[in-house]
């Protein structure tokens, strides 16, 4: 927006007379000349026909007039001056405008219609707001002394109709330069005294102050270099002096290295000398050993190859007289093919790269498949559990999920699952693991028993053994000597099945009779291969048969053979004890209501308990966006996953009991402080047992808190139950005891990122609250 387009601003400028003969009028702010007197002189037909052609044709003709270069820009020299308005705008302007070359002062053209007498309008440039005034001093500009070379350009249409001048000028934006930084290829000559004198006069000052100026700066310069070599001097001198400290220092530091380093060298000499000559006695020893396992390794398999025929011949007679059957005499057989995993999927270490903490996504994933949802921390807790190696009691409702869990998790792994309901009548070991039967000498098997053989036969596969409504039974009645085999740790518990006597007097008389036999079966002629059927049927080795083994004559050898048959099968399908197999997890699941028991004190010391909540209070949303997650954060498996059982986790004893640990001092502090007065147990196989959960859930990547915190949801709770209306042993009310039990668990979990509804916080607050409607009573399974 030019300058003189606010009328109301232009009112405030009054007549001035400009050097040159210029008069600034009071309406525009445009200048005009002395000598004309004013805008109505000109006829509009004449403007009208100016301001219509184009601008080029303007320009050209502006050039003709003024004798410049009709290619190049319009370049002039001219005045600079600045109008104050009262307003505090500037109005600049560059006046006196002359040629550069001859100097000779410029008009603008007149229209045709305008009388001479009229005359013609002084040329004078307005100087638009920008980059050409930042190259003009305001001072210079504002004593009006200042001579400067620009370009300029016509004005707008729209001003040039206002100012009834089709030629009308600006300067350029940015060509406008001060006459002491004229470009040489100007080539800028001064005609006429009068402008000779004015370029001379201000050249003259702008020389001198430019000569000044020059020297006082050079001065100083010179001055500000000299101080900055003298600075540089001595900081070049004091880093010379470092450096040669920090050289010295350093050779110094160097050759202790170097001694160092050979001293080193020769003990590393020595050392190479030792290890060397220990070396080639061990390269001996290891050639002794090696020839001595080839040699064993020989032997062995010479006996195996013994053993083999033995066996093969013993049980094809075995199978020849009908006491034994194929499928028995296969299993004495041994089978070294049968060591080896013959499942189908993908590895443990190929699908996660071992990694343990990464199975629960995994396995929540696969669980999804088969439309089971469970939250990641449930799995990663069963997953924890898993690695403890300990029983895990499954608690909750009917339909909560927990032989679903057992079912499907074992099928994700690539393991086997065998459920085994439980009865109320079972009162002894023996409805557990069977009983063996004097009466008809054999053993009488249980689906659990069956189980752990069937483990046994595939130790790469893990095995999950569910008893299904543990509690319809008492547990410590049928469960407990299997409880006390599961305290053996460091070793594969045995069990004891029935004596290993019977099972001498089987061998014993078996014995006798294939000896009797093959005597028979000598003295009358028949082959080795000869059968049970032919034996009898030949009528000298059925005699001799009766006569060498003693047998009346109204005693038939079918009933010995029978009873033969069926005392050497039970020893052949059921040995005297079984190891428990390394690839065997047991879980028990329970139900707590009327028609169930309570778990003692005893059981619940030994096991892990994990309760499952109403599936219909779960966030299913959060859920299915976790199981998303895992969908889209893990790769896809070719196949299922294929675990082996001490990726799962290892028997191993428990942790030893570190007082220093921050868990063991907490567990201890509530265990004498809470528990103890409480009347609940909480020893130091409870307190070791949790160490060795917290451990597993690590590697599960369960945090450090959470781990805590199912510590006391698995071991602590479970044990409360007792009539809180009766003093503690420490004679304050239990309630209360209760109460700072909880206050000192909110305590601990203050900062931890705990579900608020399934924290253990939560579970003992809703523990107190029911017993407030069931008189007082305190019980975890209480809903």
């Amino acid at each position: 927006m030019n300058e003189f387009d606010n009328p109301e601003r232009l009112q405030l400028l009054q007549p001035n007379v400009l050097p040159g003969g210029i008069a600034l009028s009071s309406e525009s702010g445009q200048p005009v000349s002395r000598r004309a007197s004013g805008a109505s002189g000109v006829p509009d037909a004449s403007l009208d026909s100016a301001l219509a052609r184009v601008p080029a044709d303007l320009l050209h003709e502006l050039r003709s007039a003024w004798g410049l270069n009709h290619s190049g820009p319009i370049r002039v020299v001219g005045r600079v001056w600045v109008k104050m308005l009262s307003d505090g705008r500037e109005l600049w302007f560059l006046d006196d405008i002359e040629h550069p070359e001859s100097g000779v002062g410029l008009l603008y053209p007149r229209l045709s219609g305008v009388s001479a007498r009229d005359g013609a309008e002084a040329s004078v440039a307005f100087i638009p707001p920008g980059s050409s005034r930042k190259v003009i001093s305001q001072r210079a500009a504002e004593a009006g002394n200042q001579w400067a070379i620009a370009e300029l350009e016509l004005s707008s249409l729209s001003e040039r109709r206002k100012r009834r001048n089709p030629w009308l000028l600006n300067v350029r934006s940015g060509s406008m330069r001060p006459l002491a930084e004229v470009p040489a290829e100007w080539q800028i000559a001064a005609s006429g005294a009068e402008a000779a004198r004015r370029i001379s006069s201000l050249a003259r000052h702008e020389i001198e102050d430019h000569v000044r100026k020059s020297i006082l700066e050079e001065d100083e310069e010179l001055a500000r270099r000299h101080t900055d070599n003298v600075e540089a001097l001595g900081r070049l001198n004091a880093e010379r002096r470092q450096a040669q400290d920090d050289a010295l220092a350093a050779r110094a530091e160097i050759e202790a290295e170097l001694a160092k380093h050979r001293q080193n060298a020769v003990e590393a000499e020595n050392a190479v000398a030792d290890l060397q000559v220990r070396l080639g006695v061990e390269e001996q020893r290891f050639a002794t050993l090696r020839s001595t396992m080839e040699q064993e390794k020989q032997l062995m398999e010479i006996t195996y190859r013994r053993l083999t025929d033995l066996l093969t011949e013993k049980g094809n007679r075995l199978i020849a007289l009908g006491l034994a059957d194929a499928e028995d005499v296969a299993a004495l057989m041994p089978d070294i093919a049968g060591s080896q995993d013959h499942r189908l999927g993908v590895s443990f270490m190929d699908a996660l790269a071992g990694d343990y903490a990464r199975l629960a996504p995994l396995l929540q994933r696969s669980l999804a498949d088969t439309s089971l949802l469970y939250s990641q921390a449930q799995l990663r807790d069963f997953l924890a559990l898993l690695r403890t190696r300990d029983l895990i009691v499954l608690a909750g409702d009917s339909g909560s999920g927990k032989t679903s869990l057992v079912r499907a998790a074992a099928a994700a792994i690539g393991g086997v699952c065998t459920v085994i309901p439980v009865k109320p009548n079972w009162t002894g070991p023996e409805d557990l693991l069977g009983y063996y039967n004097p009466i008809e000498r054999s053993y009488q098997s249980t689906p659990f028993l069956l189980a752990l053989q069937a483990a046994a036969r595939s130790p790469h596969v893990p095995h999950f053994i569910c008893l299904d409504e543990m509690n319809l039974a008492r547990v410590e009645h049928y469960f407990a000597d299997f409880l006390s085999l599961l305290e053996s740790r460091s070793t594969s518990p045995e069990i004891h099945l029935y004596t290993a006597d019977e099972e001498r007097h089987v061998v014993v008389e078996q014995g006798i009779f294939l000896g009797v036999e093959a005597e028979a079966r000598r003295r009358s002629g028949l082959a080795d291969t000869a059968t049970l059927e032919e034996i009898l049927r030949h009528d000298q080795a059925n005699a001799e048969l009766h006569r060498l083994g003693g047998l009346a004559d109204n005693e038939s050898v079918l009933v010995h053979h029978a009873r033969l048959r069926r005392s050497l099968s039970a020893q052949l399908r059921m040995p005297t004890s079984l190891p428990l197999p390394g690839n065997v997890w047991i879980f028990g699941a329970v139900n707590m209501d009327d028609t169930t028991h309570q778990l003692s004190p005893k059981v619940l010391d030994r096991v892990q308990v994990l309760r499952f909540r109403n599936p219909m209070l779960a966030d299913w949303d959060a859920i299915e966006r976790e199981v998303q997650g895992a969908s889209e954060g893990l790769p896809p498996l070719d196949g299922l996953l294929r675990m082996l059982p001490h990726e799962l986790g290892s028997r191993a004893e428990y942790p030893a009991f570190d007082r220093s640990d921050a868990n063991v001092m907490f567990l201890s502090q509530i265990a004498r402080q809470y528990l103890d007065p409480l009347g609940v147990e909480f020893g130091l196989r409870a307190v070791r047992q949790s160490q060795g959960y917290i451990n597993a859930a690590t590697a599960a990547g369960i945090g450090a808190d959470e781990a805590l915190d199912n510590v006391i949801k698995h071991k602590i709770l479970p044990k409360l139950a007792f009539d809180s209306a009766r003093p503690a042993a420490n004679g304050r009310p239990r309630r209360e005891l209760l109460m700072e039990l909880s206050a000192e668990l909110t305590k601990r979990f203050e900062n931890a990122d705990l579900d608020p509804d399934t924290s253990s916080v939560a579970d003992l607050e809703r523990m107190i609250k029911l017993a407030e409607g069931n008189n007082g009573i305190i019980n975890y399974w209480l809903r």
